[in-house]
């Protein structure tokens, strides 16, 4: 091998050893329409103990009727400012995704693998999806709002 080959083998090996510069841009999803209209559907469809309402999980889902961030809640009380804030910024969080929101996880998972989606174990006994189609009210919320079209 000469003196070029091994020069240019070595600059690709530094480089990609090198770390990322810059910091992670987590997409700034509406805070008011998740709270109104998105929360109560994730609340609804995955905050189950089985499912993403438990501590065990990163994307944890807290609230009335579920888990509690503080088991000394009343198990119906509405939402504490402390549950709602790490809800939303778990659910922004799983908004990351290799071409922006819509291929993220929370957009990709819940939905049938034959319209886009990415596998989900959380589908139920039969197979069914959290949302059977694309065109679920629901999921066109969860939608518009990851995707920053929420109106």
């Amino acid at each position: 091998m000469g003196a070029t080959s091994c020069t240019a083998l070595l600059a690709v090996a530094v480089a990609a050893c090198t770390e990322p510069s810059g910091e992670l841009a987590v997409p700034a999803a509406d805070p008011i329409v998740f709270r109104d209209a998105v929360y109560p559907i994730l609340l609804r469809d995955c905050g189950f103990p089985a499912c993403h309402g438990t501590h065990e999980r990163f994307f944890a889902i807290y609230g009335p009727g579920r888990t509690r961030l503080d088991p000394m809640t009343p198990i119906y009380d509405p939402p504490t400012p402390v549950e709602m804030e790490l809800t939303y910024d778990r659910a922004r969080s799983m908004l990351l995704g290799p071409h922006g929101p819509e291929d993220s996880l929370l957009v990709k998972k819940p939905i049938p693998l034959d319209q886009g989606g990415a596998g989900h174990r959380g589908d139920d006994l039969y197979g069914v999806p959290v949302f059977r189609t694309k065109d679920d009210q629901r999921y066109v919320t969860l939608y518009r709002w990851a995707t920053g079209r929420a109106p």
